[in-house]
């Protein structure tokens, strides 16, 4: 309840309310230049990168929530356990 608290606190403080700084301080801020942009962009790239090469660390391994086909009824790996 506080997470949804907080969310619309947020939300409402970022996008509905009129800043709160003086005009010369509002003018002059702008967009980052391309020095900063970069290094954010390779941060980006490489965070999905390690997510994709770790996934079967952070979810486990053999887990059918990545894959399009399989069943969601049982890990992929529990199958050589189940006797028909």
């Amino acid at each position: 309840m506080m997470t949804a608290f907080y969310s619309v606190r947020l939300i409402n403080i970022g996008y509905y309310q009129e800043p709160e700084m003086d005009k010369k301080s509002y003018e002059r801020a702008h967009e980052p230049s391309i020095a900063m942009s970069i290094p954010l962009v390779v941060l980006g790239v490489a965070s999905i990168y390690i997510g994709y090469v770790m996934k079967d660390v952070m979810i486990g391994p053999g887990s059918p929530y990545l894959e399009l086909e399989g069943s969601y009824a049982h890990h992929h790996t529990e199958t050589e356990y189940i006797e028909t």
